[in-house]
């Protein structure tokens, strides 16, 4: 299945990268026209016919495989065709093959590279046709072992707090009986409610589940807890007979058992979040690693225009140089886009302050750069935030690396909980060296800025454009005294989660 999956994403992705050649080529053509124009436009109507031909033989292969394995006894196979299937309904209830054949027959219409309706047409068929293949890939792609982990996660939660609490309250059975204060009778009655309800535990643990590794450990546990169970009766019995030294013993016969069932679900709940966990990181890991080669682009862009206005004695861009910012300009959203995703996923973990903060600085700068790109403003504060995008990927990258690294060979668990600091998405140690890169980062770019913009105030400016400009200036400077409060939090909350490990 998954060389289907990677060659129906190869061939979607090489459309949606020629469809984005051809809004270029059109948007080009507005610009100069001319036979090599005509020559760029007919050039790619060919090569948009042949990706047609490709997604034809694709979806073609796509049904036959969807239906071998909608007949497979696996049950994993059969959640594999209700993906492909959703997909293939995707495609034709959007009319994907006919959004190329529209953009083929603009392309192909005759003076398409003079005729600025017919290029607009081509970009809304480019556009859509894109839309269409992201969303076929986002079904082909989608995994529900998330969605597994989550809902295993919270049944072991679930039943590790019943057992706890049966734990609990059969141990103080216990000391009651061998305290000795409380009637048979009394200690008896107390001591059939805690039977009654570990048997209703012991029957609901024989429920079944599509989870195989839900089923294994339920197995494993139904055995400490039949145990128990059997010893609470003895204990019902014996107390019923007067002796509470025999009932005392089996009352802590029973607790010990409980411990071992809760020991079984702990290391369910350690193996489980444990493999949610190495997800999060590895797809943060593709998220950041994607962002920080599409930045590099971004970066390499921006100096190189910057070193050509530079030398411009006016440092005025020309229409083919406000053209390539705007482009990069482009670019950057498209990173901007996926580093708010990659930011959401921290959010939702909350264990990693100071990676939740390197990704903040990120989106805040990723904005900034996107902002003076559109306005065509490549100087040098433009190259150098988009520098430290950069090398702040790098970090993230270096660090999640790390964690990976980390969880596959992790040390023993400890305590369950929020507070173990085995449960932390990236270590305190490499979450310190994020705070001081960042430091030093905001250290330099307030000097950076010192220097650039000389004076106490913002000018008041002459005309839209300046105003923009500096509002702009404006905005990246409150950011920065932002970013050194939100960077001194960050410190204290490491150095408190810090003297908690040490506790």
């Amino acid at each position: 299945m998954s060389k289907y999956r990677q060659l129906f994403a190869a061939v979607a992705l090489v459309a949606g990268t020629y469809a984005l050649a051809a809004e270029d080529s059109a948007k080009d053509s507005t610009k100069d026209s001319g036979a090599n124009n005509q020559v760029a436009v007919e050039s790619t109507a060919i090569r948009q016919a042949q990706l047609k031909r490709s997604f034809e033989q694709f979806r073609a292969k796509l049904a036959v495989l969807t239906g071998r394995l909608e007949t497979s006894p696996n049950a994993k196979d059969q959640e594999k065709a209700k993906a492909m299937r959703a997909a293939l309904k995707e495609a034709s209830e959007r009319a994907t093959e006919n959004k190329f054949d529209g953009l083929i027959r603009a392309l192909n219409t005759r003076g398409a590279d003079q005729n600025l309706d017919v290029l607009n047409q081509a970009i809304r068929e480019n556009r859509e046709l894109r839309e269409d293949l992201k969303k076929m890939i986002a079904l082909l792609t989608q995994d529900d072992r998330d969605k597994i982990l989550k809902e295993r996660r919270e049944e072991a939660l679930r039943l590790l707090e019943t057992l706890k609490d049966l734990r609990d309250k059969q141990s103080r059975a216990q000391t009651q009986t061998e305290l000795g204060r409380k009637d048979s009778k009394d200690l008896a009655k107390d001591q059939k409610k805690i039977t009654d309800k570990t048997s209703e535990l012991r029957e609901k643990l024989d429920k079944p589940t599509k989870d195989t590794e839900i089923a294994k450990q339920m197995e494993a546990v139904k055995k400490p807890v039949g145990d128990a169970n059997k010893e609470q009766k003895n204990a019902e019995a014996q107390l019923g007979k007067n002796d509470k030294d025999g009932a005392g013993e089996s009352q802590g016969n029973a607790v010990a058992k409980l411990n071992q069932a809760i020991k079984e679900i702990e290391d369910l709940l350690n193996q489980t979040r444990q493999e949610e966990k190495e997800r999060k990181l590895r797809d943060l890991l593709a998220r950041a690693k994607k962002m920080l080669d599409l930045e590099k682009e971004i970066l390499s862009g921006t100096e190189t225009l910057s070193r050509e206005l530079s030398k411009q004695q006016d440092r005025k861009a020309d229409v083919t140089q406000a053209a390539r910012s705007n482009k990069l300009a482009e670019k950057q959203l498209e990173s901007l886009r996926d580093c708010e995703a990659a930011l959401t996923l921290i959010r939702e973990d909350g264990t990693a302050v100071a990676f939740n903060e390197i990704f903040e600085q990120i989106d805040k700068d990723m904005d900034a750069a996107q902002r003076r790109l559109n306005r065509v403003e490549v100087d040098t504060v433009t190259v150098v935030i988009v520098a430290d995008v950069v090398e702040s990927l790098k970090e993230v990258v270096r660090a999640l690396e790390k964690a990976i690294k980390d969880n596959e060979n992790p040390s023993p668990p400890g305590p369950s909980g929020p507070s173990n600091p085995n449960d932390k998405l990236v270590s305190l140690l490499q979450q310190l060296k994020m705070v001081h890169a960042m430091q030093k980062r905001v250290n330099d770019r307030t000097a950076m800025y010192a220097k650039h913009y000389s004076g106490e105030q913002v000018p008041r400016p002459t005309n839209d454009r300046e105003k923009e400009r500096y509002e702009g200036i404006t905005k990246e400077m409150k950011e920065l005294s932002n970013r050194q409060e939100r960077l001194s939090k960050v410190t204290k909350d490491l150095g408190k989660q810090a003297a908690q490990q040490q506790q």
